[in-house]
């Protein structure tokens, strides 16, 4: 009887231990310090979504709050004269914070994002801007895209990136506990609630892919060589056919009735999303391709116009001939990030070779 007793007390104390951890809408403050974002994450929120929000503020097409509680609204104007009397900026926030609430129990975590606020540190002490409503900000923050480095995916919204939950942050408080001077603590509730045994219900998966923009660059001395053939049939296409020319932008540099001169297409660039599977397989999306005939740049077209050309070589499409890559090309762009041409090799490289994540360490230390 002992025995049963004290594996139903085990039973009970477990039971109560599990309900004691979870917890349902506890109000959750977060820290965001810009000088504390890795490159490596993709994008730095603090320093980019203050900025964003500030110039909503000034178009008036957003409110900006004394508090949570929005109890009066703070005008541009005040906004302003906040700035100026502490010599500080909004847009240029070192500090931002997410009030958020979160539920968790065994298995599952969700989280809703409410809110923003805004601070700077200066000698005479803290300057606080106002409160952000998530609600109210969604419409904007849904449809404009984060600026991401050559780390992040090809594309991320705002409020993608608020919810991927990519970023260094220190949880500050939780309900009604001030978690600032207790560090240890503020780890333990983080990584409980959002651990990788955890379904994380309203997180934002950031995908494996890269907006990526190249040239090719052909082998004049080989005529087998496919970017050699594809810039030749480019070019005795548009010759063919010079209305196309003319209706893709060569009638800002030509007038159709009196040019008559042999078109040569000078350059080609790619845009395309690069997707990399789980196995490590990469996958190209072709965005839009733009000629420059007679050094001049024409307007980018759709691959689908392009394939409406019936360019063959060997049985193989335009399309064909581009995503499989056989000619030599030099990366011009990955994401936000322009690609100086004597890196462009060391960014291919690691495109090909290394973490997705990682792709500026690899150029910084190979």
């Amino acid at each position: 009887m002992r025995i049963l007793a004290a594996f139903g007390l085990t039973l009970l104390f477990g039971f109560q231990a599990r309900m004691a951890a979870a917890y349902t809408e506890v109000p959750a403050m977060l820290h965001l310090d810009v000088n504390r974002q890795n490159d490596t994450l993709g994008f730095n929120l603090p320093a980019k979504l203050p900025a964003y929000l500030y110039n909503l503020i000034r178009e008036e097409k957003l409110n900006l709050w004394d508090s949570p509680r929005k109890n009066s609204r703070i005008s541009f104007e005040s906004l302003q004269a906040i700035e100026k009397n502490s010599g500080t900026s909004m847009s240029r926030t070192h500090h931002l914070f997410l009030y958020e609430l979160w539920s968790s129990t065994r298995r599952r975590t969700d989280f809703v994002v409410l809110g923003f606020s805004f601070v700077n540190h200066t000698k005479d002490g803290k300057v606080s801007y106002g409160y952000v409503d998530a609600q109210e900000a969604f419409t904007h923050l849904v449809n404009t895209p984060v600026e991401v480095n050559v780390n992040g995916p090809a594309q991320l919204t705002y409020w993608q990136a608020i919810t991927s939950r990519r970023y260094h942050y220190n949880l500050i408080q939780f309900g009604k506990k001030e978690l600032n001077e207790q560090p240890e603590k503020s780890f333990q509730i983080r990584d409980k609630a959002f651990n990788s045994r955890k379904e994380v219900q309203g997180i934002y998966r950031i995908p494996n892919t890269k907006d990526v923009q190249y040239s090719i660059e052909p082998d004049v001395n080989d005529p087998n060589e496919e970017g050699f053939i594809f810039m030749s049939k480019m070019q005795d296409f548009l010759n063919a056919n010079r209305e196309i020319f003319f209706n893709i932008g060569g009638s800002r540099y030509y007038d159709y009735k009196t040019y008559l001169s042999e078109l040569v297409v000078t350059r080609v660039e790619v845009n395309e999303t690069w997707t990399k599977s789980p196995r490590g397989f990469v996958q190209y999306e072709i965005q839009s391709v733009t000629l420059f005939v007679n050094n001049k740049k024409l307007d980018p077209v759709s691959i689908d116009l392009i394939e409406s050309f019936n360019i063959l070589y060997k049985f193989k499409t335009a399309e064909d001939l581009l995503k499989e890559k056989h000619f030599k090309y030099q990366l011009l762009r990955i994401n936000n990030t322009y690609i100086a041409e004597p890196d462009a090799d060391k960014y291919l490289k690691a495109l090909e070779k290394y973490r997705w994540t990682q792709v500026s360490n690899y150029v910084r230390f190979y």
